[in-house]
């Protein structure tokens, strides 16, 4: 089995883990707790970047060493500003990956964004989340609607892919890592990427644009 998990943020609270990432509903408003998921995923990844490349550093404005949850839901506020959910919610990745890239360009840092608007194949899915993975990148996930059990409270809602584990041989051996409302997550691959007419998942990466 070969797993690759990026060395994402860990949040403390008064010296207690109390979440992989972010969760929403730290938020003090009730609609940010309900429809707050894309500003929290956004919020991930600024803290990720600014915690794993020192040249990112602003994009996060606090202690990286530990995160605090204080500090954490500051940076979800802050990008709640650029992602401000409306009544259907964020649902939309184009929106996500300009909103995220400008909030990255307002700090003078240029992030390439590669979307994937629909899933044609568990493998093409795999490899997107592999490639981006394999550069030390997460992928923001938007999961719209999925007919997976596993995946009933999801619908509808952002989450972050940060890590893969891989059994080359197998493909339904392998999992995909997520962070999802501040808890570590692991899903089938085949079981998210299903090809489906009731699936409709969509992603964003956002790579360091070359010099």
């Amino acid at each position: 089995m070969i797993k690759k998990e990026l060395n994402f943020p860990v949040v403390y609270n008064n010296g207690t883990n109390i979440g992989y990432g972010g969760n929403q509903e730290w938020f003090a408003g009730s609609w940010q707790r309900k429809a707050g998921c894309a500003s929290t995923s956004g919020a991930n990844l600024a803290a990720y970047y600014a915690s794993n490349f020192p040249e990112m550093k602003h994009l996060y404005q606090g202690d990286t060493n530990p995160f605090t949850m204080e500090e954490y839901l500051h940076s979800m506020e802050e990008m709640y500003t650029y992602m401000t959910p409306g009544p259907r919610g964020f649902p939309y990745v184009k929106s996500y990956a300009k909103q995220f890239t400008k909030f990255c360009n307002e700090r003078g840092i240029s992030l390439e964004p590669i979307i994937m608007e629909s899933i044609n194949s568990t493998q093409e899915a795999y490899e997107f989340v592999k490639r981006s993975i394999n550069n030390n990148f997460p992928v923001a996930l938007l999961i719209l609607h999925h007919r997976a059990k596993e995946l009933k409270e999801d619908n509808w809602h952002w989450v972050t892919i940060t890590g893969y584990e891989e059994d080359e041989s197998l493909m339904e051996h392998s999992n995909l890592i997520l962070s999802n409302c501040g808890m570590r997550q692991v899903v089938k691959t085949n079981i998210l990427f299903e090809v489906h007419p009731k699936n409709t998942v969509r992603m964003v990466s956002f790579f360091k644009k070359e010099e």
